[in-house]
């Protein structure tokens, strides 16, 4: 009996399938900037002739050491950050001393309630200086623009530029894909060629995990599954995907 309860016949993960299971979990581009300002802080700090890592100072000692950061980070061209990627800043760097246990917040615990009005000031400051006054979203093409770029073949089936060019577009206006990363992570699985009752042909998608829509035990199905239908003609949007599918790699 001692045998059947053993972790290799159990199917236990090692330790090391844990640790890589739980970075699964983790939005590559969430470490990916956590990296990236963890680095920041730690070339100042280093500049300081400081030795400690981040984690080990005291909240008194750290939140003035935030004070001091907040005020003179620059980026590498020694230009100021701007407001937005300041709010990032702090958030990369409570991140990592959570996921470290740090037992405070440097954004919601009162002990730091003096360096984030520094870091807050500085925003306002930025701000007010023309920075970080830029628009949320990328303007939609207009009916016009659109028309323009058919006559002009930069979309249609005519050249590869213009197939790539209108999946794009069409990814975009018929099932609503809006990140340059929703795009980038589309599989052929995640579409259907079908027909309805009457015989016309559409493109149905039913859709993986994407940046707004995580995998894991959040993650949500479509309350609907949006389709594209087949209109006929060079436009087509039917067409155009079908055309796509044929023509890309075969290691794709």
């Amino acid at each position: 009996m001692a045998g059947v309860f053993s972790k290799q016949r159990c199917g236990f993960a090692s330790e090391t399938t844990i640790e890589e299971l739980k970075n699964f979990s983790k939005n590559p581009n969430t470490v990916k900037s956590t990296s990236f300002w963890l680095n920041i802080w730690e070339t100042w700090y280093k500049q300081k002739n400081i030795v400690n890592k981040i984690e080990e100072n005291e909240p008194e000692k750290l939140n003035k050491l935030l004070e001091t950061f907040y005020t003179e980070v620059k980026n590498k061209n020694g230009d100021d950050y701007e407001p937005d990627s300041l709010r990032v800043m702090i958030a990369a760097l409570d991140r990592h001393l959570n996921e470290k246990g740090y037992k405070f917040s440097i954004i919601r615990d009162r002990e730091f309630h003096s360096s984030k009005q520094v870091l807050g000031g500085k925003a306002w400051q930025l701000r007010q200086s023309g920075m970080g006054r830029r628009p949320n979203k990328a303007r939609s093409l207009t009916k016009e623009e659109e028309e323009v770029l058919w006559e002009a073949e930069k979309f249609g089936s005519k050249t590869p530029e213009a197939l790539i060019s209108s999946m794009w577009w069409l990814l975009t206006q018929f099932f609503g894909l809006r990140r340059r990363q929703e795009h980038h992570a589309m599989k052929m699985e995640d579409f259907q060629l079908c027909k309805n009752d009457e015989g016309m042909e559409f493109v149905q998608f039913t859709g993986g995990p994407t940046k707004t829509r995580q995998a894991g035990l959040q993650s949500k199905n479509r309350d609907f599954q949006p389709r594209m239908f087949s209109v006929g003609g060079e436009r087509c949007p039917v067409a155009i995907f079908k055309q796509f599918v044929e023509r890309r790699p075969l290691n794709m």
